[in-house]
């Protein structure tokens, strides 16, 4: 009994290393080619088409997937398949277009027949390869187009982020003032200092006009008191001028006033919006030890 299951043992692991090695796609396609050397191309040919099937197949890597075909176009051709032959080398050809065929592998026959396949499809290899690079020069361009768009999102982010829309309202009550200060709130520069000068010096004028016209008078009184008639009739003549002066300046002074409202009630500006430069915030990240881990506190 001992005896019965050692050999059940001994050949259950003689299946197991044969299933591996029979799921090893290297030790298949090797199998596949020494068949095909054998001149055995009906067993080579199935077992190339098995290992080559997209569905089951086990190869993967495209050296052992160009070779498997390479093998299967020469075992087709030494079968005289040659138009599945040709079909099978073009097909090599596009998906490896730099390969090249081992003269100790295969018949010399097949070595001419992927050269003509070469030959064949060449445009097609050319028309790919451009395709190739047509979508690569696409991509960069994509890139450097999302690249571009990015530093002007950013470019743009950074300028509303160091300015800011300042509106300043206007008011009608304000340009009622004088001295320029309805020409000032409309932004009216020039115009406010007009004013604000012309209207000054008119001011002024008429407070030394009024000043002389009274100390005039004063002196007219005094020289009238001590018996000075000419003296007196003198500086009733200069008071009588100063206070005429005076009135001219003080009508002159209404109608720059009358003027510069009316001026500025006509240009009335109700906003005025500017754009201000402000500093950016900076962030500051530091890193925070807590109950819950490390972490960053940003700040700005």
């Amino acid at each position: 009994m001992r005896r019965v299951l050692v050999a059940a043992s001994l050949a259950a692991l003689v299946c197991a290393t044969a299933g591996v090695a029979r799921a090893d796609p290297r030790s298949d396609l090797e199998k596949a080619h020494n068949a095909y050397m054998a001149h055995r191309y009906d067993d080579a040919e199935s077992r190339l088409r098995a290992l080559l099937d997209p569905k089951t197949g086990a190869l993967k890597d495209p050296d052992t997937i160009a070779d498997a075909r390479m093998y299967l176009g020469a075992t087709l051709l030494a079968e005289k398949k040659n138009d599945e032959a040709a079909a099978t080398f073009e097909e090599l050809l596009i998906e490896r277009p730099d390969y090249q065929a081992d003269p100790l592998r295969v018949s010399l026959e097949a070595v001419d027949a992927l050269t003509d396949a070469r030959a064949r499809v060449r445009d097609k290899l050319d028309a790919l390869q451009a395709e190739k690079v047509r979508r690569a020069q696409a991509e960069k361009k994509k890139l450097e187009d999302e690249r571009a768009k990015q530093v002007l999102r950013l470019a743009m982010l950074e300028k509303l982020a160091s300015s800011e829309l300042v509106i300043e309202r206007h008011s009608r009550w304000l340009a009622l003032v004088p001295f320029g200060v309805g020409q000032f709130q409309n932004g009216q520069t020039t115009d406010g200092w007009i004013f604000l000068v012309g209207e000054g010096l008119l001011t002024g004028a008429s407070v030394v006009a009024a000043g002389l016209s009274v100390f005039y008078e004063k002196q007219a009184y005094t020289a009238a008191a001590n018996n000075n008639a000419s003296s007196a009739s003198a500086y009733s003549k200069l008071a009588k001028w100063s206070a005429i002066t005076d009135d001219l300046l003080v009508g002159g002074l209404a109608i720059t006033i009358t003027g510069g409202i009316l001026h500025a009630e006509a240009t009335f500006v109700p906003e005025r919006i500017e754009m201000r430069k402000r500093d950016i915030p900076q962030l500051s990240l530091t890193p925070v030890v807590g109950p819950g881990g490390l972490g960053i506190l940003g700040r700005f």
